[in-house]
């Protein structure tokens, strides 16, 4: 797994990767059986917002998916693909944010809770995966022997 064309800079970040979007996916696929398959349907609260929550799920999931198969390909194009899916994670949120924000008894710390969360459980591991992003040598044949992995 890790040649010298290599994306990430060592086996932490590959292993934190994959479990990190294989997470998600499982999250993103389980709300989507109990909506689509099992009738559950959404929460009335959120009718509102019934066509941007359904397309965010059909659109993460599915870079979610790609993501994961870009981790074994090697393919830069995981970076991509992953940083669209944190932006979309984020409006995704934000929208259940909103509504459940509007119904709060305390507002002030639910939003302090829904900022720490984001942080830790999706904006941070993204920072953390794009951090340990590898960036090749320009010039291996001066570098032989110097690696800082």
């Amino acid at each position: 797994m890790l040649h010298d064309e290599r994306i990430l800079k060592n086996k932490f970040a590959y292993f934190f990767a994959i479990i990190f979007v294989l997470c998600w996916m499982i999250f993103f696929a389980y709300n989507m059986f109990k909506i689509f398959l099992r009738g559950y349907g959404l929460a009335e609260e959120y009718t509102a917002f019934k066509i941007p929550i359904y397309a965010l799920y059909f659109l993460i999931l599915p870079l979610l998916s790609v993501t994961f198969v870009s981790i074994f390909k090697e393919s830069r194009k995981m970076f991509f693909y992953l940083n669209i899916s944190l932006f979309l994670m984020i409006i995704f949120h934000a929208i259940i944010f909103y509504v459940k924000y509007q119904r709060t008894a305390s507002p002030a710390t639910y939003l302090f809770l829904y900022v720490f969360s984001n942080l830790l459980f999706v904006v941070g591991p993204v920072v953390l995966i794009n951090y340990f992003k590898h960036i090749p040598a320009k010039n291996e044949i001066e570098n032989i022997g110097k690696h800082n992995d």
